[in-house]
């Protein structure tokens, strides 16, 4: 299978083999476990998300990509011992899933290009990392066969360098959980970590806590909304740290750093949507995801796997807020917070009954064709760059697919600032990083 490029600096990549990397675990019991789906999984899109990482292999001790497969594939078969779900499938009920241990699937490639020539041209377009991401065939009308996790191990010309991409089923897997399912696996790869040492996750039973609200669970996930019509594009900005600091004496308004740039993100889409429709100020609506561990009073769903998130809206009404940076900030602020300290006193009736009430008002928001809808995702504090598997960190990093309006925020893979990974509809694009505000405090 050959995926031909459009970039000058990519040829082709070819796949080399596919396989299914199974636990190291003999147990006859271990292959016996159900990981039953909860309330905020039936709530996540059934789709596959990826990340990418780049990293250069000079002065590795691990040049030999036969080495570096061997390295990846032990690794991963110890440490998915003790992440049974990522092994298994969807059970034909849609609740739960069976932990057979059909394996990872792990895909080994390679692309006749250079690291150095990929890399200065993926700086500049961030989506060519996009053909580094796992194609298979999905079957929706047979969810059982699906893999839950995919990895694919991608090997530049002359063994210069390689990307690995993570890909994780939504419905079962949320960003926290990916984050820290491929921070934890490095570490393994990388220091050799005993398989009794290995503990990373807790497994709450979430199925019961916060039962799912149908039978037929899997067939009401709403779909990621998407046109081949509507081309999407994404493009990296760089917040310095002074440019932060600026902001931070500007706004006068004590608040976390990545809120501030969501603000200011934000305001500049909001930006684009008026001049888009000549000068007419349209309802926003931004969609924030909110990690609910650390956020109640049970220190035991700290590292819980699965999907642990209420995504909360948060509103831009004209005529209600004014368009002034503070003005932002402020709006964020309060629902945030008011959301924060609900949670921090809900019973688990109570947090599924907001979670029930956003969704629907999302719904709504994304039906109606005279607003905007985008979302924000905060992974700044996730060590998503220091993905370490022993030849270094990665010096570039792609998130997501490009299917809808979204802006990923995470700490630069070098120095201090926030990076943003804007994807938007071309048109949008091409305004965006026009926007004067914003263009002043970011560079690409």
């Amino acid at each position: 299978q050959n995926q031909i490029m459009e970039s000058k600096s990519l040829t082709k990549i070819k796949i080399l083999s596919k396989n299914f990397i199974k636990s190291s675990n003999d147990d006859d019991n271990y292959h016996a476990k159900t990981y039953k789906l909860s309330f905020f999984d039936q709530f996540a899109l059934q789709m596959h998300v990826p990340t990418v990482f780049f990293y250069p292999l000079k002065n590795s001790t691990f040049t030999k990509i036969s080495i570096i497969h061997e390295r990846l594939e032990q690794s991963l078969s110890k440490f998915i011992t003790h992440v049974y779900p990522t092994s298994g499938r969807f059970a034909s009920d849609g609740q739960s899933i069976n932990c057979h241990d059909e394996g990872v699937l792990y895909i080994k490639a390679k692309v006749d290009s250079q690291f150095c020539d990929f890399l200065k041209d993926a700086r500049k377009d961030i989506d060519l990392a996009l053909y580094f991401c796992p194609k298979f065939d999905r079957n929706d009308s047979n969810l059982c066969t699906n893999p839950i996790v995919i990895v694919q191990v991608t090997e530049f010309a002359c063994g210069t360098g390689l990307a690995l991409c993570l890909s994780t089923e939504h419905a079962v897997i949320d960003g926290f959980t990916a984050g820290k399912f491929i921070y934890e696996w490095s570490k393994v790869s990388k220091m050799g970590i005993n398989s009794d040492m290995i503990n990373c996750f807790t497994f709450n039973d979430f199925g019961t806590i916060f039962p799912a609200l149908s039978d037929n669970r899997l067939s009401k996930i709403v779909k990621s909304p998407s046109d081949d019509s509507i081309k999407m594009v994404a493009r990296r900005f760089v917040i310095s740290e002074s440019a932060i600091s600026r902001l931070m004496e500007t706004i006068e308004v004590v608040y976390f750093r990545p809120s501030r740039v969501t603000a200011l993100v934000w305001r500049a889409l909001i930006n684009v949507s008026q001049r888009k429709n000549n000068g007419r100020l349209r309802p926003c609506l931004l969609i924030i995801p909110v990690n609910l561990r650390g956020k109640i009073d049970f220190p035991s769903y700290k590292n819980s796997f699965g999907n642990f998130a209420i995504e909360v809206p948060v509103k831009f009404i004209p005529g209600e807020t004014r368009m002034e940076l503070k003005d932002i900030v402020l709006l964020l602020k309060d629902v945030i917070q008011k959301i924060t300290v609900y949670i921090s006193l809900a019973k688990s009736s109570d947090m599924c009954s907001l979670a029930s009430k956003f969704h629907e008002e999302i719904q709504e928001w994304e039906e109606n064709e005279q607003v905007d809808v985008c979302m924000a995702s905060s992974l700044c504090g996730f060590p998503i760059n220091k993905v370490d598997f022993g030849w270094g960190n990665p010096c570039l990093t792609s998130l997501g697919l490009r299917r809808s309006d979204m802006f990923w925020l995470y700490d630069p893979e070098c120095g201090n600032g926030i990076v943003v990974q804007a994807d938007l509809k071309k048109d949008y694009m091409e305004m965006f990083g026009c926007d004067e505000e914003f263009f002043i405090q970011s560079r690409i």
